[in-house]
């Protein structure tokens, strides 16, 4: 078994339109069962919800991040998955959110770079490694983080 740590980060939509509280509702039921489990597991990583899309960066043993992604793959709340990148990284981009979030009310200019970053998955995985994507959503987590202390 490998202890190398990997980086995977993904695109999806939602499966169904749905109201604004319900969307509440799901992502936060997302993100709450993401912050329960990823620390028991070693895995960390940050989600991005706007437009209909989300696309997340989970981060680390091999068979951990596999068998979350395997979770994600399978849930109705998501469909059109695409892999933007999956491969071994050397330092974590998110070491310390069991799952960072930036998206959905995070104000007009925020909401306006979310949508840059969630541009096309074509656009992100044309970048070395989805390296840009990951740093555009690391970016947008920290800016989030300081608004919110």
């Amino acid at each position: 078994m490998s202890h190398m740590l990997h980086s995977l980060a993904y695109f999806s939509r939602i499966s169904e339109p749905v109201g604004p509280e319900a969307l509440q509702a799901m992502v936060g039921d997302i993100l709450c069962s993401a912050r329960r489990r990823n620390p028991s597991i070693g895995v960390t990583g940050a989600l991005l919800f706007s437009g209909g899309c989300f696309a997340q960066v989970l981060e680390g043993e091999l068979a951990d991040v596999e068998l979350i992604f395997e979770t994600i793959q399978c849930d109705p709340r998501h469909k059109d998955v695409i892999v933007v990148h999956f491969h071994p990284i050397v330092a974590r981009s998110f070491p310390e959110w069991s799952m960072a979030f930036a998206g959905i009310d995070c104000g007009e200019r925020r909401a306006a770079l979310a949508a840059d970053a969630l541009a096309t998955p074509d656009d992100i995985a044309a970048a070395p490694g989805g390296a840009d994507f990951v740093q555009v959503l690391r970016n947008l987590v920290m800016r989030q983080a300081e608004l919110a202390s």
